[in-house]
């Protein structure tokens, strides 16, 4: 485990609206480390959880209607609109 890394994950649902941080547009460095600047947004509607790994979701992108595959552990994950049910 690295410093800030969650140990922990919420129960999301299918339907619910996130938005995670993509990319930054600038990176630092400080020292041997990159350290990223301005990032940058993307959400999306999260259409399926691993059965096998729920830390794992793919969701559907708003801006580009592309796939992508969250890792709630990794990518830095904001909840806009709960769904309930999915």
């Amino acid at each position: 485990m690295y410093a800030g890394q969650r140990i922990y994950y919420m129960d999301y649902n299918k339907g619910t609206l996130i938005e995670w941080i993509e990319s930054h547009r600038s990176y630092e460095a400080a020292g041997d480390v990159l350290i990223g600047l301005e990032p940058l947004y993307k959400c999306g509607i999260i259409m399926e959880i691993s059965k096998q790994d729920p830390k794992y979701m793919a969701v559907a992108c708003c801006s580009d209607g592309r796939w992508h595959i969250i890792n709630v552990h990794y990518d830095d994950i904001k909840i806009i609109s709960e769904a309930k049910n999915g």
